[in-house]
């Protein structure tokens, strides 16, 4: 059943042994009920989400990290399907199956891993009744199309009036016609709809025939020759020889390359420049990095200086760039020592903010702890494509030192931008905090968290509950007015219905705790921005929101964990903040098949509520989120789950069968 849709996306990228590549499809998802304004809307989202500078970024760190790899699938999906950029497929998940900024929230889908498709296939080889949509992100200028499957590029316009024709002129329409003709004004409302559908695709370039040839030539040669023919055929101005745009993530130029043999006012300078910092006395090199190139000289030097001492920390600031932002240090591409990188994290320790190591060649993961130690005030820490910081050594950092990185919003690394597996119990880290939820008749959805701040949680956590406290109150309202005999308004059923049907798909979860919202940061901030704001079916205010991480799922129940059980078939709702108790059973206990031993080998299970779990938080050693935003998410939380009806909030035993019931629903998802 369904309208059943897929959704590709096209880079020009390079497989094995290729020197300029072509385009191909590196990422692939399924829908299996899009079309129409859903289809433009979903794309608008996305296409917003991408734009998000940060999440841009990613996009080209993701084909990167392809050229000349594609179609080489790693050993542990040999025989699975192939996803070569993660995080463009995670994006379609959050675009296409979920907005939390429309009313009633919109969710779709299962799974990501019941979505997501193999990259390798053809555009036609999907179970498909609707059509597909293709974005090209080969440029800095994406372009998309939908297609009815080996025909040529449609927009959206000629895609979408496919389901609604123009039946009415909202440029004769006025008010008082609408006054007494419900038929109108239903008329009218779709219009506005799709109207605003197409708009919000306006100036976005459509995408030719001749890139779909590039990416399916089996597919589409034959319509591009009947165009050719017809005279509807438009040349594509770029040409398969043009490079794949390198990804650029620094503001400070990289170090040029070294000449094997240096000059003799090379060789001048360096002395100068370690007698001066050995001196303490570096006011003649400072007169000298005016100069054309000697800057750059300089630089070297003092990054093959370790240790460093601190007038040489003082240089290095100089030479460096003293106009990046008082609280942001970007080193990216810069060879820094450990030592160095020390030096100057620690002179800006009480302003840090964020630090970018990107493609440090030196710095390990044991240097990582020791500039932790430094810059406490530091909330994001940017370590991509550092060598000897594997993906193994930042899981050990988290499970060996958890501490380390309690302050700590954000953690760029490729450890935490892997393939997401959400029907897999596969986590590679072991859990800061996991949410679970349960409802009978489906699937449990588990998503877990390598790290957390309580500020950001608490904004999370706001995302996710808000439409169920919305649900709650809309439900009662609507008691009310048919008690009274009134007729509900349609929308305010749609939250009803929405509010139950919510927890469907894992993309809640993942949008929920992996977005970061840059207008509305904390909790209280959420709540004064979404006055008077407007429902956003297109996602325009997609490009303010930064995805910081792919999570995985996890049934070890280690750290901290949020239980939300679903009314199902005669049982409550239940909800509760919980962990392990110390002597609780380990993550690595052996796995458990039959129902009765999953019951004995439940947890010992502490429960906290709301107010508690807070409070555990700091006694742990986690920074304290803003007593306001504590006392806002508090008011959801009784909205949502209120406390005065008993049936809301776990107790003891009834956590542990909860979790033991988990386990069984979540290893019956692998046989499926």
């Amino acid at each position: 059943m369904g309208q059943r849709h897929q959704i590709f996306v096209l880079a020009r990228v390079r497989s094995k042994g290729e020197a300029t590549g072509h385009r191909r499809c590196v990422a692939a998802y399924h829908h299996q009920w899009c079309y129409g304004r859903i289809a433009l809307q979903c794309l608008s989202r996305f296409l917003r989400l991408a734009s998000q500078p940060e999440n841009f970024a990613m996009i080209r760190r993701d084909i990167a990290n392809v050229q000349g790899d594609w179609g080489e699938v790693p050993a542990e999906d040999i025989r699975g399907i192939y996803v070569p950029c993660p995080f463009i497929a995670y994006l379609l998940q959050l675009a296409w199956n979920v907005n939390l900024d429309d009313v009633p929230v919109y969710v779709a889908g299962v799974s990501f891993s019941n979505a997501v498709l193999d990259a390798r296939m053809q555009s036609s080889g999907g179970d498909n009744n609707d059509g597909i949509t293709v974005i090209d992100v080969t440029g800095p200028n994406v372009s998309y199309c939908f297609n009815n499957i080996c025909g040529p590029p449609l927009t959206a316009e000629r895609y979408v009036r496919k389901y609604y024709r123009p039946i009415v002129n909202l440029a004769v329409i006025n008010d008082d016609e609408l006054q007494d003709n419900k038929h109108l004004r239903d008329q009218v409302i779709a219009e506005r709809s799709v109207v605003r559908a197409i708009s919000a695709l306006e100036g976005v370039p459509l995408m030719s025939i001749d890139a779909l040839v590039e990416a399916w030539p089996w597919d589409y040669t034959r319509t591009r020759d009947d165009m050719i023919t017809a005279g509807t055929h438009t040349p594509d101005n770029l040409s398969s020889e043009e490079p794949q745009p390198e990804m650029s993530t620094t503001s400070v130029p990289p170090l040029p390359v070294q000449p094997a043999i240096h000059s003799l006012a090379d060789i001048s300078l360096h002395q100068a420049v370690i007698h001066a910092v050995n001196a303490g006395d570096i006011d003649r090199i400072q007169d000298t990095l005016s100069v054309s190139g000697q800057s750059e000289i300089v630089l070297r030097i003092l990054c093959d200086m370790s240790p460093l001492p601190p007038v040489g920390v003082e240089l290095l600031g100089l030479v460096i760039g003293l106009e990046q932002p008082a609280d942001t240090l970007n080193l990216s591409d810069i060879d820094l020592s450990s030592s160095a990188i020390l030096g100057l994290t620690n002179a800006s320790s009480s302003t840090l903010n964020k630090l970018d190591l990107t493609g440090n060649q030196r710095v390990t993961v044991h240097d990582l702890v020791d500039i932790l130690r430094t810059a406490p005030s530091m909330r994001q820490l940017v370590i991509f494509d550092c060598p000897l910081i594997s993906d193994e050594d930042v899981y050990g950092l988290l499970a060996s030192s958890p501490k380390s990185v309690y302050a700590l919003d954000y953690i760029g690394h490729s450890a935490f931008f892997k393939r997401a597996r959400d029907r897999t119990r596969s986590c590679p880290y072991v859990p800061a905090f996991t949410c679970i939820v349960q409802e009978g008749r489906r699937p449990p959805l588990i998503t877990a968290l390598p790290y957390f701040t309580p500020s950001r949680l608490l904004r999370s956590l706001y995302t996710l509950l808000k439409p169920v406290a919305v649900m709650n109150e809309a439900e009662a309202t609507v008691k009310l007015l048919e008690k009274s005999g009134q007729k509900p308004d349609i929308t305010l059923l749609g939250m009803v219905v929405t509010g139950y049907e919510m927890f469907s798909s894992t993309a809640i979860l993942h949008a929920a705790f992996t977005t970061w919202y840059a207008d509305a940061a904390s909790v209280t901030d959420a709540i004064r921005v979404a006055q008077g704001q407007e429902p956003d079916p297109s996602g325009l205010r997609a490009n303010t929101q930064r995805i910081t991480l792919i999570p995985q799922m996890s049934t070890s129940f280690d750290g901290w964990l949020l239980l939300i059980q679903l009314s199902s078939f005669g049982t409550g709702s239940h909800f509760a903040f919980a962990r392990k108790r110390q002597n609780g059973l380990s993550a690595s206990a052996p796995a458990v098949e039959d129902s009765e031993s999953a019951h004995d080998a439940a947890p010992d299970l502490e429960l906290f509520s709301f107010v508690e779990f807070i409070e555990a938080l700091k006694e742990e050693g986690r920074p304290a989120p803003p007593a306001a935003d504590v006392a806002a998410l508090a008011n959801i939380i009784e909205t949502a789950y209120p406390g005065h009806d008993g049936d809301k909030r776990f107790e003891t035993a009834g956590a542990a069968k909860f979790l033991a019931d988990v386990t069984l629903g979540s290893r019956r998802m692998l046989y499926r």
